[in-house]
């Protein structure tokens, strides 16, 4: 019987001098841990003469992105997301955020076409059309129609009663755009319009995801809310004004062609990568370790290993943020 020689183990070296400790940062929040993130991006820069490209921003999850985006579009530092969409692009988003301007300009006419029939409603292709063209013939808007049963009905049918029923949801909520602030409103439109309901059904990795940038989506409004009042208690913060900040935010993108930018991807997506600069944000309970991780100690393991890739992708400096709960 022939004897198997046993591997000789193998032992780590590097050449590199030894390097920094690591750096770990305890925040309240997503927003503080992004305004910390992009100082430190900001601050090293001038410090060490580094470059937008030696730096990258690792996160669990897509949904994570909101809260450095901005930060970093703030900071005036260009970025990329690699292996999905900046956030203010994905579709759910711009769905949410149609409903929104929708709320606030009922003349948004690419708001309107985007939104009224999704979640489906019964508003089909053929009534879309007719409504065009009513509106160009009476060279009115197509929310001018919508609202005048009594004028276009003969021309639309029954298909009017679906457009009724639309608007005037949609005027039930401009009823409360400067009672209810942001979040409130935009929590109920959420909610009202089956979007939520819709994206929740749907249980498909996709169909997750996209629901985490819902709630993240809310959970950027809620903390809109809060600053507004810690800095401003006596004026309202109202969902118009949540969609002039975002709208500033979106109006930075910065075009693709550029290559010296700080890059923001999944740890998965960062397997075999390295920058000088990494930063891995997000690690709390039930996010990083993910929540379906908790009672499984396979996953659990699999949730350390997926750290370490993520701690090694750093050749000078890791920084692992630590989220807490405000005291």
């Amino acid at each position: 019987m022939r004897r198997i020689k046993p591997k000789s183990k193998k032992d780590v070296w590097t050449s590199n001098d030894e390097g920094n400790k690591i750096f770990v940062k305890r925040t309240n929040s997503d927003n503080d841990e992004g305004n910390f993130v992009a100082n430190s991006i900001f601050e090293t820069q001038f410090r060490e003469q580094a470059h937008p490209q030696d730096f990258a921003v690792l996160y669990r999850t897509n949904a994570q992105s909101r809260a450095i985006e901005e930060a970093l579009r703030k900071q005036n530092i260009p970025y990329k997301i690699y292996g999905g969409l900046s956030f203010y692009q994905r579709k759910e988003i711009k769905d949410l955020l149609a409903y929104f301007r929708l709320v606030a300009n009922h003349e948004d006419e690419e708001a309107l076409k985007r939104v009224i029939n999704y979640p489906v409603r019964g508003i089909g292709k053929t009534t879309l059309e007719r409504l065009v063209i009513l509106a160009n013939e009476n060279n009115i808007s197509q929310w001018a129609v919508m609202t005048n049963p009594a004028t276009f009905k003969p021309q639309l049918g029954a298909a009017m009663t679906k457009l009724e029923e639309f608007s005037i949801m949609i005027r039930s909520f401009r009823a409360e755009l400067h009672t209810k602030d942001a979040f409130e409103l935009g929590e109920q439109i959420a909610k009202s319009t089956g979007l939520i309901r819709e994206l929740y059904a749907d249980k498909s990795p996709e169909g997750v995801s996209r629901y985490e940038n819902i709630q993240e989506l809310l959970n950027g409004l809620k903390e809109f809310v809060e600053i507004q009042k810690a800095t401003n208690p006596d004026q309202p913060a109202t969902l118009s004004d949540f969609l002039l900040d975002v709208a500033l935010l979106t109006d930075a993108d910065k075009s693709d062609e550029d290559n010296d930018h700080v890059s923001l991807m999944t740890i998965h997506s960062a397997k075999g990568l390295e920058f000088p600069y990494v930063h891995i944000v997000g690690m709390e309970e039930n996010l990083f370790p993910s929540q379906l991780s908790i009672n499984s100690r396979t996953e659990l393991e699999e949730e350390r290993r997926l750290f370490y890739v993520a701690l090694t992708r750093a050749e000078k400096k890791s920084y692992p943020f630590l989220c807490i709960e405000p005291l």
